[in-house]
C-alpha cells in the first residue's frame, strides 16, 4: 500500500499587536472631565448679580463650605435658597458645629448696615468667630 502524503502548512503565529496606549489616556481624560462636570454642579449657586467683595489682606482663613451669602440687598442665602430671619435662627439652631467658626460670602455692594446687623445676629446666636470671605483685589 502506497501512502500519499501532502505537506502540512502550519501558519506562522502572527505577532501579537501591542495594545494602543492612547485608548487608556482617552478613558482617563473622559473620566476626569466627567468628574469636573459633576463636582462643578455640587456647589450651591450664588444669587444672581452677586459680585465678590475684594480685599488686599493676605491672611485668609474662612471656609467657603457651608457658608452664608449676603447679597447687595441685604438678603441672606444658604445653599441656593434665601433665608429670612427665622430661617437664619433655625439654621444656626440645627447646625451647632458651625457656631465656632461661621463664614459669610459678602457682595461688594452690600450696605455696611446689613453687614453690621448680620454680625450682631451672629453674636447674639452664639457664633464665636465670624469670617467674611472676599477675593483678592487686582492690584494696579
Amino acid at each position: 500500500m502506497k501512502r500519499y502524503t501532502k505537506p502540512i502548512h502550519v501558519p506562522k503565529p502572527l505577532a501579537h499587536r501591542r495594545a494602543d496606549s492612547s485608548l487608556a489616556l482617552i478613558n482617563v481624560v473622559f473620566l476626569l472631565l466627567l468628574f469636573l462636570l459633576v463636582a462643578g454642579t455640587l456647589r450651591p449657586p450664588l444669587p444672581d448679580e452677586f459680585e465678590w467683595a475684594e480685599t488686599n489682606s493676605e491672611s485668609g482663613k474662612g471656609n467657603i463650605q457651608n457658608s452664608l451669602v449676603l447679597t447687595r440687598s441685604g438678603n441672606l442665602w444658604f445653599a441656593g435658597t434665601e433665608l429670612d430671619e427665622q430661617g437664619l435662627i433655625d439654621y444656626l439652631a440645627q447646625s451647632p458645629e458651625f457656631k465656632d467658626n461661621m463664614s459669610v460670602q459678602v457682595d461688594r455692594r452690600a450696605k455696611m448696615e446689613a453687614v453690621a446687623q448680620l454680625a450682631q445676629q451672629m453674636r447674639s446666636a452664639g457664633v464665636k468667630n465670624l469670617s467674611f470671605i472676599a477675593i483678592e483685589a487686582n492690584e494696579p
